[in-house]
């Protein structure tokens, strides 16, 4: 894994900072006033800490050989649980002309519980609050509740999303409608990216979008004759430049700056910019079609 990228641009960044000061800097009515007392270089790695330990622990279960720990045959393979859904696992056929021959469809809900990203994120937690004396286990314990209350909402929303793929995808609604769509023809290369900008509109969510639209994606590319991978590239794109306008993003634009009710003009502000950047990503992805196919 190359990380003397990352590491580069951190170390411009601290340097950068050190000889240049924003103008204008937005700050909390409840914050400390400003103080010119200078940091100790301990201090200032103590206060980063939690960030230096979260990315410690991302790394880890980003290694190849950490993954293969729970490969099929892998020292730690048992820990992953594969549980089919009952009556959906193999009751489905994809047929032609999605695919070349007919084959029944997989419906397992793989559990790698100890190998998820997020176990590497709750360690990291863990960890911080073991190695910050100060924070303590009651502050942790009550920045877990207000987490809780702040995020069962969207966290409930991603469980409904994803629900709603699933149903389209076994059901064969996003193979439909994608096979709908391939009648647009080498034009639609240039749709893909709206269809992502819409998701995310929706949704409020790259993830959610790709989660929605990408199977719809990949069968109309194979049915036009263009390369799967650009056309879901080209969803997560035209995704980006919606989260300029998400109504979900705004609202909490909007609050973080104490600017509610008006997300009717932030919303008017900065919507010819994302459409202008959306038609810029209709255009790559068109010419990309052409020259890749």
């Amino acid at each position: 894994m190359d990380i003397i990228g990352p590491l580069a641009a951190m170390g411009s960044l601290a340097g950068f900072m050190q000889v240049w000061r924003p103008g204008r800097i937005y700050r909390e009515a409840q914050a400390p006033p400003v103080s010119s007392q200078r940091w100790s270089l301990k201090q200032v790695l103590l206060a980063w800490s939690p960030f230096y330990i979260l990315t410690a622990t991302i790394l880890v279960w980003s290694l190849p050989a950490f993954k293969a720990l729970f490969a099929a045959d892998g020292a730690l393979g048992t820990t992953v649980l594969h549980l089919p859904v009952s009556l959906l696992d193999q009751r489905i056929q994809e047929l032609p002309p999605l695919v070349a021959v007919a084959h029944t469809l997989p419906a397992v809900w793989t559990v790698g519980w100890l190998n998820a990203s997020g176990t590497a994120i709750l360690i990291a937690a863990l960890l911080t609050v073991v190695l910050s004396p100060k924070l303590g286990l009651r502050a942790a314990g009550e920045e877990l509740a207000q987490s809780g209350r702040e995020m069962w909402k969207p966290l409930a929303t991603v469980a409904l999303v994803m629900a709603v793929a699933y149903i389209t995808n076994y059901s064969g609604a996003s193979s439909t409608i994608g096979l709908a769509l391939a009648q647009a023809g080498g034009v639609f290369p240039a749709l893909a990216p709206v269809i992502g900008w819409t998701g995310v509109f929706i949704t409020g969510s790259v993830v959610n979008s790709n989660t929605l639209f990408a199977h719809l994606q990949a069968v109309t590319a194979a049915q036009i004759g263009v390369s799967p991978a650009l056309l879901v590239a080209a969803n997560t794109a035209g995704g980006v430049m919606a989260k300029l306008v998400s109504p979900q993003s705004i609202a909490i634009a909007a609050a973080a700056v104490k600017l509610v009710g008006q997300e009717s003009a932030i919303m008017r502000t900065t919507l010819a910019v994302s459409l202008a950047l959306l038609g810029y990503v209709c255009l790559c992805t068109l010419l990309l079609s052409w020259l890749v196919g």
